[in-house]
């Protein structure tokens, strides 16, 4: 069975950058954010080796794969294949992402969280009748390890609660790395997208209060792995590295190329399709971010930011 190595992180975190770093092992692929792939297919995005999806010669036979393993046609209903519950933003299905998917949305993975949080056996296997996203998940990541001939494939979804279903499924064979990255540089770059300012404070905060809690809670310390977005670009081969020996494989230098090696990932940001490696820290938001907004974050969220290991701003 092919080892899964799960990256949980709030938005504009670097979990594309560690996945497409992880995913340059030659022991390992890259898959960004998988739980997307059934709208990619639907839509016939491009993938990051060139291709459009349904050309692909890796998901094509992958597809073939899964719709013979798991008995429906994936090339002509996707979306029957559910690899979690992603919130799209950038590319949308008007015609599946429609406000009954996000109602459906919310009440299942509100139903996940309170299945974990109280721990009923008989809750988990309402959850785990209803939602079939752990098997469908493990069936994919076991085709696509197979086809590409690696023991590692990397998922960064970020949804911690398909992370929690995964690992409890199968322990020995799913690890999880939490990233984190300051606060206060999340912030920055969701104003810069025009987000609202409060909004994005607290989904950052809740995200890790979430998060963290459920990961110690529930991850075994030996397959739980903390990596800071600060560290990954500022010392990236000393955090490969820890990956590495995390992961129990040799450290190979190339990862650091990641732009060099082909990689198939169909969802998560542009960074998939560059054709340069370089890694440049983005600290913008030491210049640029408003004190207004600095003092917003360290009302609402400054306690947890300095329990992640940042230094509060000055006074």
């Amino acid at each position: 069975m092919t080892g899964i190595v799960y990256i949980c992180a709030a938005g504009h975190c670097g979990s594309t950058l560690l996945d497409l770093l992880i995913g340059s092992h030659s022991n390992a692929a890259s898959l960004g954010e998988i739980s997307h792939l059934p709208k990619n297919v639907a839509l016939n995005t491009l993938c990051s080796c060139g291709e459009r999806v349904r050309s692909c010669p890796v998901w094509g036979s992958v597809l073939d794969d899964l719709s013979a393993r798991l008995g429906s046609d994936y090339w002509q209903l996707p979306y029957q294949l559910v690899l979690g519950y992603p919130n799209p933003t950038d590319i949308v299905d008007p015609e599946f992402h429609t406000d009954w998917y996000k109602v459906r949305r919310r009440l299942r993975l509100a139903l996940r969280y309170l299945e974990l949080t109280v721990q009923n056996r008989h809750l988990h296997s309402l959850v785990d009748r209803l939602d079939p996203t752990v098997r469908h998940s493990f069936a994919l990541y076991r085709s696509v390890g197979s086809r590409l001939n690696v023991d590692w494939v990397v998922d960064s979804s970020k949804n911690y609660m398909k992370a929690l279903a995964l690992y409890r499924e199968m322990p020995s064979k799913v690890r999880i790395i939490l990233l984190t990255r300051d606060g206060r540089g999340v912030l920055h770059s969701m104003l810069k997208r025009g987000f609202n300012r409060r909004e994005s404070i607290e989904n950052w905060k809740r995200y890790y209060e979430r998060s963290a809690l459920l990961l110690e809670r529930h991850i075994a310390a030996q397959h739980l792995l903390t990596i800071r977005y600060e560290d990954l670009t500022a010392a990236t081969q000393e955090a490969l590295g820890r990956v590495c020996a995390f992961l129990q494989i040799p450290h190979e230098s190339g990862m650091r190329d990641f732009a060099s090696h082909t990689h198939h990932i169909t969802n998560g940001n542009n960074m998939r399709f560059t054709k340069d490696s370089t890694i440049r820290p983005d600290m913008e938001w030491k210049e640029k971010l408003a004190k207004i907004d600095i003092s917003d974050f360290q009302d609402l969220a400054g306690g947890l930011n300095a329990r992640l290991g940042y230094e509060r701003s000055p006074a």
